[in-house]
């Protein structure tokens, strides 16, 4: 049984003849040592839990502090990942526009290639065709020429047979 602090206040011992008696006081002061020893036990283990506790506490509250660090590093690194994965959306967005109008500069520059190309080949077809009738046309005016000689030279052999026949006479 634990003695409070009360009971070692009040306490009094039984009176002797020459004083306390020993005996007694000699109990009281055994289970005093006794409570007090075991209260210094405690108070040692209660002393070194709290200080373990607080080791902890100081181990978690490192731990704690270095994951918020690399919970802002990670979070800054995320950050900086993802701002350098727009810029390069950014970069990979603006080559594939001058990309295409570079194709489509190309492609205007073949079409207008093209259309010039066309518009020559109809013209040189066109002035083929002019070309081509004009020399049928000549052709047509030589053979019409030849039928003309044809049909004008037995006429004029017999002009010339009877003018022969006139001048041997």
């Amino acid at each position: 049984m634990r003695l409070s602090p009360l009971e070692i206040e009040h306490m009094e011992f039984p009176r002797g003849a020459g004083g306390y008696q020993r005996r007694h006081v000699r109990d009281f002061l055994e289970r005093v040592a006794a409570e007090v020893a075991e209260l210094l036990r405690e108070l040692q283990d209660l002393q070194a839990e709290l200080d373990s506790a607080r080791q902890q506490i100081a181990e978690l509250q490192a731990k704690e502090a270095e994951l918020q660090r690399a919970v802002i590093a990670a979070e800054r690194i995320g950050n900086e990942i993802k701002e350098n994965a727009k810029r390069e959306a950014k970069l990979i967005l603006d080559e594939a526009e001058r990309v295409r109008e570079r194709r489509l500069a190309d492609l205007d520059e073949e079409v207008a290639r093209t259309r010039a190309d066309l518009d020559r080949l109809q013209r040189e077809r066109s002035l083929f065709r002019e070309q081509f009738r004009a020399l049928l046309q000549a052709y047509s005016r030589s053979l019409e020429a030849l039928e003309n000689q044809s049909a004008a030279a037995p006429e004029e052999r017999q002009a010339e047979k009877a003018g022969a026949t006139v001048g041997d006479a």
